[in-house]
């Protein structure tokens, strides 16, 4: 008799919990550990590896220390970032990833290669790993794409396809600035 009055309650909690709580746990190694129930993340330090699948995408970051919210996932990273995904690298000093919007945001001394033969060495960039599009900010390219060693103020690059969306010379370009971990209004 119990279990009837119940069942429509489950059903409509089942029904009403958000998508996210379904996607996977990140797998999380690091030198140091700990997680902040008051802050709502861990803290990672030394050899700080995570990798974070959700619906089909995977990420991998590794950092010195990094904070990784697995509620809203969410991983801010500092000091000697490498983020993977697929064949693309990105080597930064500081990366704010968001799983739910597929999107790495990299800043200082970004380092992008490409197993197409691009590299490119640029302030910043904002790698979307669902669209593959990716707009840098004061860059300069060396490889296959013939714009070899020019600084550039924003592209937008299709790392999968190789091609160059958008390109300007001299523009006032956005400054991406990485969140606070503390102020993350989701958490």
């Amino acid at each position: 008799m119990k279990l009837t009055k119940f069942l429509p309650l489950l059903i409509l909690l089942i029904i009403l919990c958000p998508a996210r709580s379904f996607a996977d746990k990140p797998q999380i190694t690091a030198g140091q550990s700990y997680f902040d129930i008051f802050k709502g993340y861990y803290v990672l330090k030394d050899n700080v590896h995570v990798v974070m699948s959700n619906h089909g995408f995977q990420a991998t970051i590794s950092a010195d220390e990094a904070k990784v919210n697995v509620v809203t996932q969410k991983c801010w990273a500092t000091g000697k970032v490498k983020f993977t995904h697929g064949s693309e690298t990105f080597a930064c000093d500081n990366a704010f990833l968001q799983w739910k919007t597929r999107t790495a945001e990299v800043v200082g001394g970004v380092k992008f290669n490409s197993p197409k033969n691009i590299k490119v060495s640029a302030d910043s960039a904002i790698f979307n790993w669902q669209t593959n599009v990716t707009p840098f900010s004061n860059l300069k390219m060396s490889g296959s794409l013939k714009l070899s060693n020019k600084l550039y103020s924003h592209v937008r690059y299709d790392v999968l396809e190789n091609t160059i969306l958008q390109i300007e010379e001299k523009s006032a370009t956005p400054q991406i600035v990485i969140p606070d971990p503390d102020d993350d209004s989701e958490g």
